[in-house]
């Protein structure tokens, strides 16, 4: 009996089994889950039907859908991360709904970061143990279930995945073998094209524990001379250049429009991420202890099992082995500057625009229960060790008893639905009406990428036809098919602004025939924030064809970001597999 409760508390199978169970058991709620209800779900599920249309359609970039916005044509998704649709549109392979998609790939995510979380502990403590209940302890703190269940912000609970992938990168090249450092880039990258803010502030995390651990890059040799591990930061600056290069493909069409036109997007009001803005948005301390305070509809309540695991360490703390303390030092500084951030104590309206951008200072729970997640293994692995006193049979039966005791206590199978009392619709009734529609309202849809210029009332009376916005001319024959358009044009003066029936994006493509020769004509954003081109000479009569391709950079972005991930493989199968007589570094 006792060797095969100790093969449960070691066994690197068991325990991908038990991580396994703890997901499907914090994904229940997703059988009944109505995605449409919850504050995000509309938009996630408007996405994904509308970038698998693009992708049949056979657009590329696959940026632009054009029967959103009322047939005008809607960049959505040009400036949301494109992991977060593109893995729901290969689950649908296996479903006939979008909105089942979405549930399956939530609880891959649930899943991955179960996993993630127990390599990352794995790399910091060594103990198979630990790792296992900070595993289970991740899958099922309260605000990422928040996140899922109630808000539906995709991107923020896709992000947990990838988190601990850049910290256990870091660890392991700085005070590891180094030989995984390679999971800063594939952390960072899956950040990158999975949530933007979470990226940010991972990043400061990042940097504060790269800033801690300096001493293991630059450092006093005993001679007492200076000594600079060029090893590392050959790791570090490789690292860097493959998330670079293996996100091009998202970045550079992203600042490419960004240049180009003002989105809504990118305005601090519109967005409401002003320091001011963001500062209301910080929570009462009694919020982590009581639901009877929300902001937003949405619980921060650590919940009582979260709460004692954390409160051990005041026991347990100085029993913790040594080897451990150091890192714990700085998941406890991490949980106290975001428990800080995510108060109204916290200054925000001082703080610059690339910290704001957060929006809700209550995200920052993310990142405290991400740190309590690994403060609580440790200090409950540390009290069982106190407990048994190195009996083995009685160390087995804490641990198991501990996680059995978890699971149960955490577990939300009857969790408390906070829909949206607007939307009445169920998730199968909403996604029929969505593709029963010719053209979809800018009102049914996100507007956050919309260029600043384009009124909501402009869009809503504006015909689906070409407009004289200066000048004078003739239009005739307008043939539009989505993203192409065809149109006659006569008796027109050099000058004349033309307004086309496309939202301004760049990447669309206008050209003239006349006379038996062709001119390209520039597009660029008109008043009212569509497309719009100018008539360069006098015209008797032309044919004038449109049609969205993308530009040339961002077709290159793809190609980079191709080939980078390719040589990412080889470099890390080439590292691996390294040897005496060859060696990468």
């Amino acid at each position: 009996m006792n060797k095969t409760l100790e093969l449960i508390r070691k066994d690197k199978i068991i325990h991908y089994i038990l991580i396994i169970m703890s997901a499907c058991l914090a994904s229940i709620p997703l059988i009944n889950l109505r995605i449409y209800g919850t504050d995000d779900g509309f938009i996630h599920i408007l996405r994904t039907i509308g970038v698998e249309k693009i992708i049949q359609a056979g657009v590329f970039p696959p940026y632009i859908y054009s029967q959103f916005c009322r047939g005008f044509g809607y960049g959505i998704n040009i400036f949301y991360q494109p992991i977060v649709t593109y893995l729901p549109i290969i689950f649908k392979l296996f479903t006939k709904h979008y909105y089942d998609a979405l549930k399956i790939y939530s609880f891959f995510t649930i899943l991955v970061s179960g996993f993630t979380m127990y390599q990352m502990i794995l790399e910091f403590t060594k103990k198979r143990e630990i790792s296992l209940l900070g595993a289970i302890i991740y899958i099922f703190i309260p605000y990422r279930l928040e996140t899922i269940y109630h808000r539906f912000a995709i991107g923020e609970f896709s992000a947990y995945m990838f988190i601990p992938l850049v910290f256990l990168g870091l660890h392991n090249l700085l005070k590891g073998d180094g030989k995984k450092h390679y999971f800063i880039a594939i952390g960072a990258t899956g950040l990158i094209l999975t949530h933007t803010i979470s990226t940010e502030y991972t990043a400061i995390f990042a940097l504060l524990y790269l800033i801690l651990y300096l001493n293991k890059i630059v450092y006093k040799k005993e001679n007492k001379t200076w000594y600079v591990d060029k090893k590392k930061i050959k790791n570090i600056i490789i690292n860097i250049v493959f998330i670079i290069a293996m996100s091009v493909f998202f970045l550079i069409p992203l600042f490419e429009n960004r240049l180009a036109c003002e989105y809504s997007i990118f305005s601090a009001s519109a967005m409401r991420s002003n320091g001011a803005d963001v500062q209301n948005t910080g929570i009462n301390i009694r919020q982590f202890l009581f639901d009877n305070f929300e902001k937003e509809d949405t619980s921060f309540k650590l919940g009582l099992p979260l709460i004692i695991l954390t409160l051990i360490g005041i026991l347990a703390y100085k029993k913790t082995e040594e080897n451990i303390k150091e890192d714990y030092i700085f998941f406890l500084i991490t949980a106290i500057i975001s428990l800080w951030m995510a108060t109204r104590f916290f200054p925000w309206f001082i703080m610059p625009n690339l910290l704001t951008t957060i929006q809700f200072a209550w995200r920052m729970v993310m990142f405290l229960e991400f740190a309590l997640s690994v403060i609580g293994a440790i200090n409950l692995y540390t009290l069982i060790q106190i407990i048994s006193k190195d009996k083995e049979s009685k160390k087995n039966i804490l641990l198991i008893t501990s996680i059995i005791l978890i699971i149960l206590s955490m577990t939300k199978i009857n969790y408390n639905y906070k829909y949206e009392e607007q939307k009445e619709m169920q998730d199968l009734e909403y996604e029929e009406w969505v593709l029963s529609q010719e053209t979809l309202s800018h009102y049914s849809i996100n507007r956050e990428y919309l260029p600043d210029k384009a009124d909501n009332t402009y869009i809503q009376n504006r015909d689906d036809k070409v407009y004289v916005l200066s000048g004078k001319s003739s239009i005739s024959n307008e043939e539009k098919n989505k993203l192409e358009l065809e149109f006659i044009i006569k008796d027109i003066r050099a000058g004349t602004v033309l307004e086309l029936p496309y939202i301004y994006y760049i990447g669309y493509e206008s050209t003239i025939y006349v006379d038996n020769k062709t001119i390209k004509l520039n597009t660029f954003e008109s008043e009212n924030g569509f497309v719009a081109i100018q008539i360069p000479e006098d015209i008797k009569e032309a044919r004038i064809e449109v049609s969205y391709r993308g530009t040339i950079v961002e077709k290159i972005s793809y190609i980079i970001s191709a080939i980078a991930l390719i040589l990412f493989i080889i470099y890390i199968i080439l590292y691996k597999n390294k040897s005496e007589s060859f060696k990468i570094y």
